[in-house]
């Protein structure tokens, strides 16, 4: 008991430990996520782990489309004096547009404000009649100030930005107007290309840059600010590069840290959860395999299933809808913070676990779904139509059927071609239809009627000729539950012709000794004990007895071994070296015999086996081969490994012609010598088959002309 109490505790405290794993697999990833939000991940995102920070092609990528941008406004608007007196915005009519609405008297124009780094700025829709009063309108007048604030936004914005960047160089010139913020030696080609990240665009020059990102100078290739009348340089300094680079390298680190947390998280959340899954609704010590359920197994799958949706959403919303988690990210308050993720992951993983384990032992169970609500209610349903419509005889059914598919016929007919006549004919002939095929299978459920009550009558010969469908599966049924009838009695017909064949020579063998018992003792006390007969009759008296005695030892035997009241113990033991044994404690009777025994025995045969009873089987194997076989035949006896089984088989020819069933020669009292003029009781071979099959083996006989062979099969040890 104290094995079985410690391996049922160490069960348990393994489930314990995966339930308690989970959640805390759930704070690791959650404070993972919240770690991965903290890192400063610039414009890559995610896509940080997998950049190549070993050159500058990620610093290219990222920096130079924003410095083109910036440097593009502030030298396109100019100023923001030139901006507010409209230099650059632009009034362009597009083509004509006569729109349904108008009567057409009128021709209509659409003007659309175009304009430096916002190309399309507004649009006006302006009859020709007003054209001169066009760009007076109040109309155009608002659009055009909403125009000039936006590219006044955007030019303070770059003229910012481009101030706030560390380490970049610009210049940008053309004939017209210059700008860079380097001093006038600085303003060369050659400064620029000593710096790690560049761009340089000389008027009639091609585009160089300071990396193979090809796609970056593909999207800039095609800008109007490299042009032949323009001059454009941009660079970033090796202490901007480096000093990024660094930011980056360190957010990499940390974001490949968290990531390799949280998938290290969810795959022990994962193992937890399949040993729990492998082990939901086991018990220690119950072999039986039945899978058991709790009080927390009774909700419906789907029922339940929706319900933990509902409270997971009621979880986040007031985990996050509230603000308390975000009010402590915000204010980087760790304690709440983790506190907070804590308790969320208990109550987000433990329901879910709670919902997969019940899911699990309801597909150990098979068919999960008939313990989801719908599968309930829609079954309820079914149940009660079908009790309706089973109150029905079935000739209401057809006429139900035929009256329903005539007036769906005619309603059919009737919305796709409002035809009335031609709506009934079509209805006529479904309802004719369906009313032919009821009573088709009327006829065929009637011929199943017949069928099944000639048979609960006793007539078992009676066959049903239905085929096909539902009916003819049943009538089949019917027709093997006959056949099984008759192979039934047939056999219990048997059983009755053995019993009294066992009654019959029952009371023949054991009469004969007792016939001869009291014979020779009515003649001992006739003649007297001192006649000269009297020894020969006290052999004979002798001999009866021990016959008597040997009849009686078998029967008893027989009967224990019939009703299955034997002892068993089964052991591992060497078949060959017990074979060897028999046969040499045999040798005498073997000498006496004249038959010559041949073995082919391996050199060992483990088996599991009960000594005693393997014993009397080969006792009694070997008296039936002493009593039958041919005198000065061989005897072969010989093991062989079977599969999992070792097989004995031993084989001899019969002196008396062997014309009976090999199944015949294993009943009670049955001999191979039909005369029964032999000494043997008929059990032998019943006794043996009996003790192989108590022993888990397998006894078989089988016969080939004269030659006689029985197969002991015993399992492999």
């Amino acid at each position: 008991m104290a094995i079985k109490w410690k391996s049922w505790t160490r069960q348990r405290a393994v489930k314990i430990c995966c339930v308690m794993l989970i959640p805390v697999m759930g704070f690791v990833f959650l404070m993972s996520a919240y770690g991965i939000s903290q890192v400063n991940l610039g414009r890559h995102g995610l896509g940080l782990i997998f950049t190549d920070l070993s050159d500058n092609d990620h610093f290219f990528d990222i920096n130079m489309p924003q410095v083109f941008n910036h440097i593009d406004a502030v030298f396109s608007l100019r100023s923001e004096e030139s901006i507010r007196n409209g230099e650059h915005i632009e009034w362009v009519r597009s083509n004509p547009w006569h729109p349904s609405w108008h009567d057409g008297s009128e021709e209509f124009f659409i003007y659309e404000l175009q304009g430096v780094m916002n190309w399309h700025l507004g649009s006006m829709e302006v009859p020709a009649s007003l054209l001169h009063e066009f760009h007076e309108g109040p109309h155009a007048t608002r659009i055009e100030a909403s125009a000039i604030e936006s590219q006044l936004s955007r030019f303070r914005y770059s003229i910012g930005w481009l101030q706030d960047q560390g380490g970049l160089y610009y210049f940008v010139t053309n004939s017209e107007h210059t700008l860079s913020n380097l001093p006038h030696q600085s303003q060369n080609a050659d400064f620029f290309r000593a710096q790690p990240v560049y761009i340089i665009s000389e008027a009639t020059r091609a585009l160089q840059a300071s990396t193979d990102t090809s796609r970056n100078l593909g999207n800039f290739r095609h800008a109007w600010l490299f042009t032949d009348e323009l001059s454009v340089f941009f660079a970033f300094s090796q202490e901007a590069v480096d000093f990024q680079t660094a930011q980056l390298l360190g957010a990499q680190r940390q974001l490949g840290g968290h990531i390799a947390a949280m998938i290290g998280a969810v795959l022990l959340s994962l193992a937890a959860l399949i040993i729990l899954m492998i082990g939901a609704g086991r018990i220690y010590g119950d072999e039986s395999g039945q899978v058991h359920f709790t009080a927390l197994d009774r909700p419906w799958l789907d029922f339940s299933f929706v319900a933990l949706i509902l409270y997971l959403l009621a979880i986040t919303h007031v985990s996050f809808g509230v603000g308390f988690i975000d009010t402590a990210i915000r204010h980087n308050n760790l304690l709440w913070i983790t506190a907070s993720l804590a308790v969320l992951s208990v109550f987000f993983t433990l329901p879910l676990t709670w919902w997969m384990l019940s899911f699990t032992k309801r597909c150990k169970v098979g068919k999960f779904w008939q313990h989801t609500l719908i599968y309930t209610l829609v079954k309820w349903l079914y149940d009660f139509a079908r009790s309706l419509w089973a109150g029905y005889s079935l000739t209401a059914r057809g006429l139900l059927i035929g009256g329903i598919t005539f007036l769906a016929g005619m309603f059919l007919i009737a919305v796709s071609r409002q035809s009335f006549g031609g709506a009934v004919l079509l209805g006529l002939g479904f309802a004719g239809f369906a009313v032919f095929e009821l009573l088709r299978c009327a006829r065929k459920l009637y011929l199943v009627e017949q069928g099944a009550k000639a048979a609960s009558e006793g007539d078992y010969d009676a066959r049903i000729e239905v085929t096909g469908g539902e009916l003819g599966s049943i009538a089949t049924s019917i027709n093997n539950i006959s056949g099984g009838i008759n192979s039934a009695v047939a056999e219990r017909m048997k059983s009755e012709r053995l019993k009294t064949e066992l009654i019959t020579n029952v009371s023949h063998d054991i009469r004969t000794p007792i016939t001869s018992l009291v014979t020779y003792s009515d003649l001992l006390k006739t003649e007297g004990l001192g006649s000269e007969r009297a020894p020969e009759y006290l052999d004979i008296l002798i001999q009866k007895t021990a016959r008597l005695k040997t009849l009686t030892d078998d029967l008893f035997e027989a009967s224990k071994a019939a009703s299955g009241n034997i002892k068993v113990e089964l052991e591992t033991l060497d078949l060959v070296d017990f074979i060897r044994q028999v046969l040499g404690e045999m040798d005498e009777r073997i000498s006496a015999s004249g038959l010559d025994f041949r073995l082919n025995l391996p050199e060992h045969a483990p088996v599991l086996a009960d000594g005693k009873l393997l014993w009397r089987v080969m006792e009694n194997l070997c008296s039936n081969v002493f009593k039958y076989a041919l005198a000065g035949s061989r005897v072969y006896v010989d093991v062989a490994l079977d599969g999992q089984w070792y097989r004995l088989d031993i084989k001899n020819i019969s002196e008396h012609p062997l014309n009976v069933e090999p199944s015949e020669l294993t009943e009670r009292f049955k001999r191979g010598d039909s005369a029964r003029a032999g000494e043997g009781s008929g059990l032998g071979l019943s006794i043996a088959q009996s003790f192989v099959q108590s022993q888990g083996g397998v006894f078989e006989l089988s016969i080939d002309g004269d030659l006689f062979k029985v197969s002991v099969h015993l399992r492999r040890s």
